[in-house]
């Protein structure tokens, strides 16, 4: 669902849309103002549900079966799609679901996944259902960041950009022919537009995306693919019934793998109310991706933490949170990290971009730093200990009602020349 201005088009660019889409036996179809705007209404989550997408780079599907508390999870392109899935049981705990000794899972049951398919080093796949190819009435625009390297990466200290992005899409009737185009963002390359086509198979579908367009260009570990067919890439996107979004575009024959993907939500109908955003109480996961060395630091291995956040009081204009100690979501979390979302973008609802997280810094690695790329601020909290405060991007939804929250950063504390440090956060 996306507000308004997506709806109503000029005779003249509404020709020429159709003009440039008919080379295809089915174009995109432009609803009468009256339809309502968006995704079909989500059916009921079912008690088993089935999810694809990304742990960039990388395919994955998972099941969770929350009437006899199993689970199967398997990589599809990484390290090979005849993998052996790992299935067994697991526990619910505070609302995290534990997968057998270590893994952890989040489920929005029906609607969107976070996994985490080992020890607390396994970087994160974000997941969504899609049953089959729904059509899409009118425009709806996807608001999404690029996560960091995953399997078989490393990132080094320079400070990368914040990488967020976003794309309109629309489907002929069928939901099978889809059309992308106005792609923004910082992270994006190719053509602004494109095509996809969706096919299901066994109650699972997939839009399989054409051409060059590259929605995440923090490709690791090297960047050196290209999207596209000729490249061997499979870029494969997924949209969950309630406007959760996923997308992987890798290509498996590399050696070390390389590609990338994102996570995000459509755009909410009008502007997010912020204030009431922050009050809320979240589960989630922490990513920090493993590090090269940099001026003799050793290199950090990646992180993913069970985190919570709204559990300590806040000042009403930010959210206090922290991870769950000892990866143990039975414990009370930490509260030593503050969120500040700042102002919502203007044109684009639930986009923020000037962010700002506070962490603590007992290193003082935000004052040590004199390498180039972005610097942080070093404080001292009110009791007294070292803190470091640098900027984030946060794209956000509400879709149910339910606000998620996809937060990217640099954590220049984490060590001597900092680490991407991205968040990912559902309403509880």
């Amino acid at each position: 669902m996306i507000s308004r201005r997506w709806v109503f088009i000029p005779a003249l660019a509404a020709s020429a849309m159709l003009a440039a889409c008919s080379g295809s036996k089915n174009s995109s179809v432009v609803p009468p103002p009256s339809a309502p705007i968006g995704l079909p209404a989500p059916p009921a989550a079912g008690p088993v549900n089935t999810y694809a997408g990304g742990q960039s780079p990388g395919a994955w599907t998972i099941t969770l079966d929350n009437t006899k508390n199993t689970f199967s999870y398997q990589p599809t392109t990484y390290p090979a799609s005849s993998a052996s899935p790992t299935s067994g049981s697991f526990t619910v705990v505070n609302g995290f679901s534990r997968l057998g000794g270590f893994g952890y899972a989040l489920e929005v049951p029906g609607r969107a996944v976070i996994l985490r398919p080992g020890d607390a080093t396994t970087p994160p796949i974000f997941a969504v259902p899609q049953t089959k190819c729904y059509a899409i009435t009118g425009r709806l625009r996807f608001k999404y960041i690029g996560m960091q390297t995953g399997p078989d990466g490393a990132v080094g200290s320079a400070g990368p950009t914040l990488g967020y992005g976003s794309v309109v899409a629309s489907t002929d009737s069928t939901g099978k022919a889809w059309q992308f185009l106005d792609m923004q963002g910082n992270i994006v390359n190719g053509p602004a537009s494109f095509t996809g086509t969706c096919s299901s198979a066994n109650s699972t579908a997939v839009v399989a995306l054409s051409g060059q367009t590259v929605l995440n260009d923090l490709w690791g570990p090297n960047e050196s693919i290209q999207s596209g067919p000729n490249a061997g890439t499979q870029s494969n996107l997924w949209v969950g019934p309630s406007g959760f979004f996923a997308a992987d575009q890798s290509g498996p024959a590399q050696d070390p793998p390389a590609g990338a993907s994102v996570a995000g939500v459509a755009e909410p109908a009008s502007a997010l109310n912020t204030s009431d955003m922050e009050s809320h109480h979240y589960l989630g996961f922490l990513y920090e991706p493993a590090t090269v060395p940099y001026g003799g630091v050793i290199p950090s291995p990646a992180v993913t933490s069970p985190i919570a956040f709204g559990q300590s009081p806040s000042s009403g204009s930010t959210m206090t949170g922290g991870i769950f100690p000892n990866d143990d979501v039975t414990e009370t979390p930490n509260s030593d990290i503050i969120v500040n979302l700042g102002k919502q973008d203007a044109t684009l609802n639930g986009l923020y971009t000037a962010v700002s997280i506070t962490v603590l810094d007992p290193a003082q690695n935000c004052a040590n730093y004199t390498g180039s790329g972005e610097k942080a601020t070093s404080g001292i909290n009110d009791q007294g200990y070292f803190t470091c405060t640098f900027a984030g991007v946060v794209v956000a939804g509400n879709p149910e009602g339910k606000y998620a929250l996809f937060l990217t950063s640099y954590n220049w504390a984490v060590q001597l020349g900092g680490a991407p440090m991205q968040m990912y956060l559902f309403q509880e």
